[in-house]
């Protein structure tokens, strides 16, 4: 498998017509303004020299609304690009932007310069989250502009967000299975953050808003992964980049933010799967010594954050000993279980098996 790599460039507000309640660019991406289009070559020929051979790469460019951008000022930066694509260094461009920034001909245009993928900033499908979030644009319009990028043969990302004003765990569920019936090809999603200098944290000051605490956060993007995963939707970040503009003193008000987020809910889920496949495996096996064995690249999220999902488990089956094995190969997101005495998993449980609807 070809290593996939993305060279991204942040235009801060770059087109953005309205300032939405949570947003503070500057502080998200670390970038106070977007990049001089002239430099975009210079900083993807660096990039390129310390990737290794095989790479397959990207650029993107996200934090604002590119297509918003005046058509002149988003050829600049596409055609930036344009000699790397043609040298095949280059494999295509994907780009950022708002959902009411979307029209046939803009969308020609990009992929004339070879943009193959628009990550729409969706946040939620409910009118009154996107009233209180200053969106300005209903959820038809995430629905049209989402038919027509899809129309044009692109792939289509949407960029979600939980604990926005006005929501509540119904309305994120909402949206997500609003969201499943579009049908994006990716989903990514931001617990909300109070940041400094927001209309936000102005409501966060008054008392008029209160974000949700990390695990209300954990707990809601776990239900909202397990829900994509069931519909063969790729979820491709949770949590916010660690900038450090984002962990400077002062800049964070409030809210939900930890550097690992996404390692946290998949940490979860690793946890539910094991308990899931932990509890069969006891039908059969009485013991108080186990081993679990996950993928290599899935170690970390297995054992969890300080060691809490092993600590977990052993609590809740009263383990004496449970030891965490990571082993090579080619897939990802099962776990095995086996005796303590044993080398090899006797009984292993899928995503897709433990997501499937007899586990509902």
């Amino acid at each position: 498998m070809k290593n996939h790599v993305i060279i991204s460039f942040f235009i801060p507000h770059l087109g953005c017509n309205s300032q939405c309640v949570f947003c503070n660019q500057k502080t998200i991406t670390g970038y106070r303004a977007g990049p001089d289009p002239r430099t975009v070559g210079r900083v993807i020929a660096d990039r390129l020299r310390s990737l290794p051979p095989g790479a397959e790469c990207e650029v993107a460019f996200y934090g604002g609304s590119f297509t918003a951008l005046p058509w002149s000022r988003q050829q600049l930066y596409l055609e930036a690009v344009q000699p790397f694509i043609n040298r095949g260094e280059i494999k295509s461009i994907r780009v950022s932007t708002r959902p009411d920034a979307i029209d046939g001909p803009g969308l020609d245009g990009l992929m004339a310069y070879g943009v193959r993928t628009v990550e729409l900033g969706v946040q939620s499908l409910d009118g009154e989250v996107l009233k209180a979030s200053g969106r300005n644009y209903d959820a038809s319009l995430v629905e049209n502009a989402s038919l027509l990028i899809k129309e044009k043969g692109l792939s289509l990302g949407h960029q979600l967000m939980i604990g926005l004003p006005a929501s509540n765990l119904a309305k994120e569920l909402e949206t997500a299975e609003r969201v499943i019936r579009i049908g994006p090809d990716m989903v990514r999603i931001y617990p909300t953050l109070v940041l400094k200098g927001t209309p936000l944290a102005e409501l966060y000051r008054e008392g008029r808003y209160q974000p949700l605490s990390l695990k209300e956060a954990v707990d809601t993007a776990l239900l909202l992964l397990t829900q994509f995963e069931k519909a063969g939707i790729k979820v491709i970040r949770m949590g916010l980049q660690p900038t450090p503009e984002l962990e400077k003193s002062g800049e964070l008000l409030a809210g939900p933010y930890h550097p690992g987020f996404g390692e946290l809910v998949q940490a979860e889920l690793f946890k539910w799967q094991a308990i899931h496949l932990i509890e069969r495996f006891r039908e059969r096996e009485v013991t108080n010594r186990l081993k679990i064995y996950v993928d290599q690249r899935d170690l970390s999220k297995m054992i969890g954050h300080n060691r809490c999902n092993i600590h977990s488990l052993k609590a809740r089956f009263h383990l004496e000993k449970l030891e965490v094995i990571g082993t090579k190969g080619t897939e990802k997101d099962w776990v095995g279980v086996g005796l303590w005495h044993r080398e090899a998993p006797q009984m292993v449980l899928s995503r897709q098996s433990f997501l499937g609807p007899d586990n509902d």
